[in-house]
């Protein structure tokens, strides 16, 4: 007698999510769609990275992805343990303490659905080539020029102060402090208060304005500037500023 084996389909239920990244995560499919940063991914989820990117996994690890990384997220190790793999630091008087036996943080709370980047948001308002030659050999083409069709999603967003706070992790601006940070060697992930975070590159120097959390890849290397003080850097690290 021969036994049929039943085809499992892979879990929908998330288990990591996006948190930084210098240029936009693709989910992979029939088309490439952007990943917005603050979203929630699947065990079956294809990305590939353009750029530093790092995903927290609900399990406590965080995997870094650098450009043209191309994983499926159910197959990473971070996405299947419970660890926090990376050594936790706190800075109290402009010095760096070691956290023991911290425990992890809640993390999947911090994510919303996955969602994607709409394409207005990505697309330059510039008219092409292709419109200027539209523009002069059609019909009524100078009076429709940069009329195209409307895309998917807000074509103009408010300024910062108008805008309502958003209670998940989210791409936006790290704000302003006498706080600053240099980056010697790789790149760092930074993240606010307000959960705003962004990827800081390396040879540039950064205002951290709000920011709260520093982590730091292996291989990393960064200065912390603050009250005059010089605080050295070194990955893999992950750093919560007081």
């Amino acid at each position: 007698m021969v036994a049929g084996l039943a085809c499992t389909k892979p879990s929908n239920t998330p288990v990591c999510g996006l948190h930084s990244a210098a240029a936009p995560l693709l989910m992979k499919g029939d088309t490439d769609r952007p990943i917005a940063v603050g979203s929630r991914l699947a065990p079956a989820d294809k990305v590939k990275a353009q750029g530093p990117t790092l995903l927290e996994c609900f399990g406590g690890a965080m995997k870094v992805l650098e450009k043209g990384d191309s994983v499926v997220i159910g197959e990473l190790t971070e996405a299947k343990i419970e660890a926090v793999a990376v050594e936790r630091y706190v800075l109290e008087n402009v010095k760096l303490k070691k956290l023991e036996n911290a425990p992890a943080d809640a993390v999947q709370a911090r994510y919303t659905d996955t969602h994607f980047t709409p394409a207005s948001a990505l697309a330059s308002n510039d008219p092409t080539t292709g419109d200027y030659l539209r523009a002069f050999f059609t019909p009524d083409g100078l009076a429709t020029l940069g009329s195209g069709p409307k895309l998917e999603g807000p074509s103009t967003l408010p300024p910062p102060p108008k805008r309502v706070g958003v209670p998940h992790v989210h791409a936006g601006p790290l704000g302003s402090s006498l706080r600053r940070l240099e980056v010697d060697d790789d790149f760092v992930f930074a993240e606010t208060d307000d959960l705003a975070t962004a990827v800081l590159l390396e040879d540039e120097i950064y205002d951290l304005g709000r920011t709260i959390r520093l982590v730091l890849p292996d291989g990393a290397e960064a200065t912390l500037v603050d009250e005059g003080m010089k605080v050295e850097l070194e990955g893999p690290m992950d750093l919560r500023l007081r």
